[in-house]
């Protein structure tokens, strides 16, 4: 039943964005009163107030408030100058006094002045190419495949190599696809941070996905359900930590209220239609959802008081200390996710479709 993607199955702490400079943080006062920069930031709440200006005073606004956050992260070395880029740039192209040249001009300059010993700021080049991707694929994906140098390939490396799948399979070129996926399967495990190596497991399933419904063989519905169900379970796998367990039941409610996820998707539906399926749908959604949200966790390696706990809950040192030490083990769980899914696309398709 499954094809190409066999070979690989057998087989956060997140760079935070301060490098221990100081944040900047903007306090909203009254219309009249100007914005005043503070130590001690938080980027996410910056890219929240961005999305308010935008909403009451328009995209210039916000431009603005953005460029001078970006210029401040800039002159610091902060890596959070790439979620603001990444919140920037869309407004950018929104807005229609600025050009699409002025944006690949005001991106190349930024990036022409990150500091090279950093390698998060490799993202920015995947910012640049979705930009290039708003205007021509095949310039963006020539523009990606020049930043790196396929004979010297690091684990740094790695985003670069998906976002390049992924725009050859929007170009219809799912052999290149294919070969980037191959070659990228090869940069996660030198990863050793658990949640980032989670992130980069559900990059890869997610564009495997993509390319598995791009592809007209005999098996490429089971194959894109196959992948579709890993990266959904590791999109939840990635919010299981006993010390932020809150997280895990908020992303579990959006998708039960199909705020998140694949459940109504064009490309779901395609699916277990040619599947002659659909009709299972619902029954389809119990099984996954159950196994995501009532066994997953305590495959993970958290215990049930851990997973149900709630703010207030008595709790003694030594649980403390194990909910504290959690990020620090490894993420070996792959293997039983994928038979687990394995198995449930089988009795869902018993026989070569």
């Amino acid at each position: 039943m499954i094809s190409f993607f066999k070979r690989f199955f057998l087989r956060r702490k997140k760079l935070t964005g301060d490098n221990g400079n100081f944040r900047i943080q903007f306090k909203e006062l009254e219309d009249s009163e100007p914005f005043i920069k503070h130590p001690d930031a938080d980027v996410h709440k910056l890219m929240i107030l961005a999305t308010k200006i935008k909403r009451k005073d328009g995209y210039s606004k916000a431009i603005t408030l953005l460029k001078d956050i970006a210029e401040t992260y800039l002159r610091e070395g902060n890596t959070a100058l790439v979620s603001c880029l990444n919140k920037l740039i869309p407004y950018m192209r929104r807005e229609p006094s600025i050009s699409y040249k002025d944006i690949k001009d005001y991106l190349a300059t930024i990036i022409d002045k990150v500091p090279a010993n950093e390698p998060y700021f490799l993202n920015l080049h995947i910012t640049m190419a979705d930009h290039i991707n708003s205007f021509d694929t095949g310039e963006a994906i020539q523009y990606l495949s020049g930043v790196i140098n396929m004979d010297a390939l690091t684990h740094h490396q790695y985003n670069i190599l998906i976002k390049l799948a992924d725009l050859n399979i929007v170009n219809q070129n799912n052999e290149q696809a294919r070969k980037l996926l191959d070659i990228a399967r090869n940069y996660i495990e030198p990863c050793t941070d658990r949640f980032e190596h989670i992130k980069r497991e559900r990059k890869w399933f997610r564009t495997s996905a993509s390319l598995a419904y791009n592809e007209k063989s005999d098996t490429c519905n089971t194959d894109y359900l196959y992948c579709l169900f890993i990266e959904f379970l590791l999109d939840m796998a990635r919010v299981v930590n006993p010390m932020h367990i809150e997280d895990f039941h908020k992303r579990k409610d959006l998708y039960f209220k199909k705020e998140r996820g694949f459940a109504d998707s064009e490309r779901f539906h395609s699916s277990i239609r040619q599947l002659n399926i659909e009709d299972k749908k619902e029954s389809i959604l119990k099984q996954l959802y159950g196994f995501a949200f009532e066994e997953l966790p305590l495959i993970l390696g958290i215990t049930k008081t851990e997973l149900y706990f709630r703010s207030g809950d008595k709790e003694s040192l030594i649980e403390i200390r194990a909910k504290k030490v959690f990020y620090r083990r490894p993420f070996r769980e792959l293997l039983n996710i994928q038979d687990w899914v394995h198995e449930f696309v089988r009795s869902l398709v018993p026989v070569t479709t």
